[in-house]
């Protein structure tokens, strides 16, 4: 498992998955996966600036630069880098914040779930960190 969450994150994640009774489930937003696809459409261009564009100002903190954060991403976050295909799951609310989960199949076929902690900054959706985990189930 990949983690760039931060632990109130992490503990929203898995309450919101854990615990549907205190989490409100819809279909996915359209403007969380906008910045979502647009992020990852960013990373298959290469494009770092456009990438980290997506990321909350916690996230860009971490990072000196750009160009940083997209090294990290190659690394830690490669099944989001060129991946097969993806598919958004409904978007769910919680005390913690909104998690959005998508199905990642990554160029070798293997099968992953993007857990991703979403904030508003300035009124548009950011990307504040993301739990990459393999499933046992591949298309390969």
């Amino acid at each position: 498992m990949r983690r760039l969450l931060a632990p109130a994150l992490l503990l929203a994640a898995v309450s919101a998955v854990s615990a549907p009774s205190r989490a409100a489930e819809a279909e996915a937003d359209p403007a969380i996966q906008s910045t979502i696809a647009s992020q990852i459409a960013a990373f298959g261009r290469g494009d770092a600036a456009e990438a980290e564009s997506f990321a909350s100002p916690g996230i860009k903190a971490m990072f000196p630069d750009a160009s940083a954060f997209y090294g990290m991403v190659k690394q830690s976050y490669a099944p989001l880098v060129h991946p097969r295909s993806t598919h958004f799951e409904p978007t769910v609310t919680a005390e913690g914040g909104t998690i959005q989960h998508v199905t990642v199949v990554d160029a070798d076929g293997v099968v992953w779930t993007a857990v991703y902690a979403m904030e508003k900054v300035d009124g548009r959706w950011a990307i504040s960190g993301c739990t990459l985990v393999k499933s046992k189930e591949t298309t390969a």
